[in-house]
């Protein structure tokens, strides 16, 4: 490949570029949303893709994001790049809000005190849980003990109110996304066709 890297980025810094971008969020969504308006694909597929995305990324299956929205795009028919773009919204400035918005409104609708889900307790739960999946992978190999505990109250207490509040918070952003951004993909490739005709028009016809 003539554009390879000639070095190999370490899994760190590979990591570390998909939660801080080397060109900066700001510039990164630029660059996404130059991207989507380029997209050879009906305004409908390509809104509906940005839907799937934005939807996935309010569930709390952090790092099956770009996965799901993928599946749900080849399902429903929705562009594929443009899922993979959707799912932007979900990112480090935005996850504390996600998570204690979706928590908040999950735990209310089971009846539960909202209030004892903060964003600090949940994400210690969370560690918890990676930790004793990790605990149980090593024992596999003979390295430590497996202690699969407390996965039943994190299930009910974390996850359960978070793929409910996630999944109602999801479909509200999924449908503005959808219906704000279909009229502005119309317009883009409208314009886009416009001009490409008066540079058509401008060509000189080779004699």
């Amino acid at each position: 490949m003539v554009f390879k890297r000639r070095d190999k980025l370490h899994w760190a810094e590979t990591l570390r570029s998909y939660i801080l971008p080397r060109a900066g969020w700001k510039r990164t969504l630029i660059y996404l949303g130059h991207r989507i308006r380029r997209i050879p694909d009906s305004p409908t597929r390509i809104a509906r893709g940005i839907a799937f995305g934005v939807f996935t990324s309010f569930s709390p299956f952090f790092g099956f994001h770009i996965i799901l929205a993928m599946i749900l795009a080849k399902i429903l028919r929705g562009n594929l790049i443009a899922a993979v773009a959707g799912t932007a919204i979900g990112n480090p400035f935005t996850f504390p809000l996600i998570i204690s918005a979706a928590l908040k409104i999950g735990t209310f609708l089971l009846g539960r005190d909202p209030a004892q889900h903060d964003f600090n307790r949940v994400m210690h739960a969370f560690r918890e849980v990676f930790h004793s999946i990790w605990d149980a992978f090593k024992s596999l190999f003979g390295f430590g003990h497996a202690q699969l505990t407390g996965f039943g109250d994190f299930f009910f207490e974390v996850m359960l109110p978070y793929m409910i509040g996630g999944a109602l918070l999801g479909l509200a952003f999924a449908l503005a996304a959808f219906y704000l951004t279909k009229p502005l993909i119309v317009a883009y490739q409208n314009l886009r066709r416009k001009k490409l005709a008066k540079k058509a028009k401008k060509k000189p016809v080779e004699g």
